[in-house]
């Protein structure tokens, strides 16, 4: 009876054994991203996790940008997560791009991402000229969001001329940026040592017309201060009162720190 048993058991087995489901033989690619180009100087990190029950094989990430012919590029495993680099390319080039992962059992294509070179999906509308010294050659930004914006790539130009280009850093909400001229910057000057990645590349005026433009970094205005007529030579700043949102008025200079309160002497001649 036993010997039944055993036999009636071992063929169950080896019955269940043949019947097993495979093990699914395709990667699943999940998680994609890519880093920002701001400019052409920027090549775009993209990532993506991939994984399956079996080896993956290969992981490609597959672009194409602009009118050129379609480029592979091997893709590096730090466990699950698969790192590929594109290249930097010119401004206002449109980049599409997918991920390709492979096993011995087949092949999963992923849906495709893209980007522009230097459009940022980034809204770069709070930020606002502040407060602006021809004095002691200074320049305020401030931030009047809720959330801080990265400003990598932003410009002051004055008199149409890019004179500050924004570094890789974060702007807090609310916080300001003080810019200082290269005329005070230099050897011997007040502000001596200053960060250089906060200087702008031209003096500033207290007495003639001036314009000075906010952008983003395509170009686009933010903001716009332009003097056309001088009524009074400014006795320290040009302010908005209350910051970042109210009028420009004549004020004592505080640069780094809240403006003046006081609205009583309003700029004239503002186009």
């Amino acid at each position: 009876m036993k010997k039944i048993l055993f036999a009636a058991f071992a063929m169950l087995f080896a019955f269940t054994s043949c019947v097993q489901d495979k093990l699914y033989p395709y990667p699943t690619i999940a998680d994609i991203a890519n880093t920002i180009a701001y400019d052409e100087t920027e090549d775009v990190t993209v990532t993506a996790t991939v994984s399956a029950f079996i080896d993956i094989q290969e992981c490609l990430l597959i672009y194409k940008a602009g009118n050129s012919a379609a480029q592979k590029v091997k893709m590096t495993a730090s466990g699950k997560t698969y790192t590929g680099i594109i290249p930097a390319q010119p401004m206002g080039t449109e980049v599409i791009y997918y991920i390709e992962a492979s096993t011995s059992g087949g092949t999963t294509t992923s849906a495709v991402g893209k980007y522009t070179v230097g459009v940022i999906p980034i809204d770069f509308t709070p930020l606002r000229l502040n407060e602006l010294n021809g004095n002691d050659k200074f320049i305020e930004i401030i931030n009047t969001g809720s959330a801080a914006i990265n400003i990598k790539g932003i410009k002051v130009l004055k008199d149409t001329k890019d004179v500050w280009t924004g570094p890789d850093r974060e702007l807090a909400a609310g916080a300001v940026l003080l810019l200082y001229s290269e005329d005070v910057v230099v050897s011997g000057g007040p502000q001596e040592g200053y960060d250089a990645a906060l200087v702008f590349t031209s003096g500033l005026s207290a007495k003639k017309a001036v314009r000075v433009q906010l952008t983003d970094p395509v170009g686009n205005n933010v903001d716009d201060f332009n003097l056309v007529t001088v009524s009074k030579t400014a006795p320290a700043s040009y302010s908005r009162v209350p910051d970042g949102t109210g009028i420009w008025c004549f004020t004592p200079a505080t640069p780094g720190a809240k403006n003046s309160t006081d609205n009583s002497d309003p700029v004239t001649g503002l186009s």
